[in-house]
């Protein structure tokens, strides 16, 4: 389990929307996505957190790590 995966599933689903669509219905939504981008720099929030989240992980539950590692 991952904290983002969800986050991940649905960023997945939206940009395969978007790939395959057309019409004025991508457009408006590629326009509203640039534009949450451009106000909240949610790109950057989100890259910010998945450091944090892995750091954490990483520190503090480094058995954990180590299993996934050693498979």
């Amino acid at each position: 389990m991952h904290a983002f995966a969800p986050l991940f599933l649905v960023a997945l689903t939206v940009i395969a929307f978007a790939t395959v669509g057309s019409g004025p219905g991508i457009d408006r939504m590629i326009a509203k996505t640039e534009a949450l981008e451009r106000h909240t720099g949610i790109t950057l929030i989100l890259l910010g957190g998945l450091i944090l989240y892995w750091l954490a992980r990483l520190l503090f539950f480094q058995t954990a790590f180590v299993r996934l590692i050693q498979g």
